[in-house]
């Protein structure tokens, strides 16, 4: 089952990580595909991952953070992959962190077949399959029903408000969605914050702005919307592959109704 072979891939990425941590392999080896700070814990838990990947799977077609596409001819699977969310709060010795794994059957969001993420703080493990749904630690999702935006607690990426200082439509957004949440958060892993939504930790995840890789939000997003949420790209029409080097904004959230709620608070005029 892929979700196994995903579960494998994580738990061999957290030890790994930790393992680079107990070293003090923090430093900046360059830059990786995805024009990102590559770290050389990184590079090394990104390393663990595509091993389990290519001892599990023939024909598989990787993109990955650090060292982009491995191509494949007539690939059966394609796995994106992203090692460590959240590489500058590890780098600061903040508990904050994930590794997250897209399985598809084509470059296509709508051909996701499997996803997994982990917390690296806590072990837990979020696992889903479009067939046999979502799990959280072996257990059902947990997400908020019925919920609006005033007794909704939010994860909103502020990068926009430093990124487009000069888009006063895209700030007013935001700070219209601070205001009117009953709690707003920003922890800057989005993998991981999207994920606490199928728990019910949180019940939504905002990035206003092209601030986004796909390999930032999809395993989480797609998650979310097999366990009944919904999730927008708010970047117009663009199609998502998830072989585009691309930055993205998106919304997720744990009902249609509030996602909407979210989205009527934009300033289009």
């Amino acid at each position: 089952m892929l979700t196994e072979i995903i579960r494998e891939a994580l738990l061999e990425a957290r030890r790994v990580l930790s393992e680079c941590l107990s070293k003090g392999l923090v430093n900046v080896e360059g830059r990786g595909w995805s024009g990102d700070y590559s770290r050389q814990f990184d590079i090394l838990t990104e390393k663990a991952i595509i091993n389990v990947i290519k001892n599990n799977l023939d024909k598989v077609y990787i993109v990955s953070e650090e060292v982009g596409e491995i191509p494949c001819k007539d690939p059966d699977f394609y796995v994106l992959i992203d090692p460590v969310d959240g590489s500058t709060n590890v780098s600061q010795g903040l508990p904050f962190s994930a590794s997250a794994i897209t399985v598809s059957k084509s470059p296509r969001i709508d051909d996701i077949i499997a996803a997994g993420v982990i917390d690296h703080q806590t072990g837990k493990l979020y696992l889903g399959d479009r067939d046999r749904g979502v799990m959280v630690m072996g257990n059902p999702p947990s997400m908020r029903r019925n919920i609006s935006l005033k007794d909704a607690l939010v994860f909103i990426d502020l990068s926009i408000i430093k990124e487009n200082e000069k888009d006063t439509k895209l700030v007013e957004w935001c700070v219209k969605m601070i205001t009117k949440s009953g709690n707003s958060r920003f922890f800057a892993a989005a993998n991981l914050e999207i994920s606490y939504i199928l728990e019910g930790k949180a019940d939504a995840y905002a990035c206003l702005s092209r601030d986004l890789k796909v390999l930032d939000f999809c395993a989480p997003a797609t998650m979310v919307r097999w366990a009944g949420g919904e999730y927008r790209l708010i970047n117009g029409n663009e199609e998502m592959l998830l072989t585009k080097n691309g930055r993205f904004g998106i919304i997720v959230a744990s009902t249609k109704n509030l996602l909407e709620e979210i989205l009527s608070l934009r300033i289009t005029t």
